[in-house]
């Protein structure tokens, strides 16, 4: 890892910019996209009993793609989402979300899975898209922090000596100046990895409200039983699971409460 500068103004400086087709936000957003994203945000509200009625297959698959377009550390990408749609496979995943209503009436259950242990394979399948199969070459500062910077920081073993040694150079750089301080530990990945599965499951949220159908994201669960459900290894961990559907009218427990502004938002 390199101590005598900044890769990630160095990897800035070497790229230009990039003018797609992506609708840019500018002011007249305020009048076309902010009323419908503030109805969105405030209808979602958590609901914990649905008529159990599907969501039309092509709404849910819309979504999902929607929930894809969630920001993510480096392109990695390391989650996956589980929409489980066989019959038996989902009375075992409600049983293992603890028989919570949200569970056993909603119309769709998807799986919020933090994957970690997919930062290679992931790497490797987003170099592919970016240089459209090595067709196109990037400046090598950019190649470096695919292929020398970011492996460092993702990698681990079974002994720990990769996190040993990231905490012995974080220690030193941060001794001159800013440095990033994570990982260095197990739990620093696994927060990783669960902080972009996290945004993608908000994402997910706000997408199925805005096409008119609630949700739940349910947290209470064993965890280890619906990995083994999904017969994935051990390295994978469920961040949440997301209940969704058309509510019925007592599926709403209360009120919407939240802590007084002042509480949460420090200007500083």
């Amino acid at each position: 890892m390199a101590t005598t500068d900044n890769p990630l103004l160095t990897m800035t400086e070497a790229v230009t910019g990039y003018a797609g087709d992506e609708d840019v936000p500018d002011e007249t957003f305020r009048d076309t996209a902010l009323p419908g994203f503030k109805q969105a945000l405030t209808a979602r509200r958590s609901i914990r009993v649905f008529d159990g009625e599907p969501i039309p297959e092509d709404v849910m698959r819309d979504c999902l793609r929607d929930a894809t377009l969630a920001p993510s550390s480096s392109n990695l990408e390391p989650y996956e989402l589980y929409w489980v749609r066989d019959s038996t496979t989902r009375e075992r995943l409600a049983e293992a979300c603890l028989g919570q209503p949200a569970a056993t009436t909603a119309g769709e259950l998807v799986v919020v899975m933090a994957r970690r242990d997919q930062w290679k394979t992931n790497l490797d399948k987003v170099w592919d898209l970016m240089t459209q199969g090595g067709t196109i070459d990037f400046p090598e500062p950019v190649d470096d922090y695919y292929h020398k910077i970011t492996p460092r920081l993702r990698q681990t073993d079974a002994l720990g000596l990769d996190n040993l040694m990231r905490r012995v150079v974080f220690w030193f750089r941060g001794r001159r100046g800013p440095t990033v301080r994570s990982p260095v530990n197990k739990g620093d990945h696994r927060v990783w990895a669960h902080t972009q599965s996290s945004l993608t499951a908000m994402t997910l949220m706000l997408s199925l409200t805005a096409h008119g159908y609630d949700t739940c994201p349910i947290g209470g669960l064993d965890k280890v039983r619906i990995r083994r459900l999904l017969g994935l290894p051990e390295q994978a961990e469920v961040t949440m699971v997301i209940a969704a559907g058309t509510r019925r009218p007592e599926g709403l427990y209360g009120a919407r409460v939240r802590l007084p502004y002042g509480d949460l938002i420090k200007e500083v």
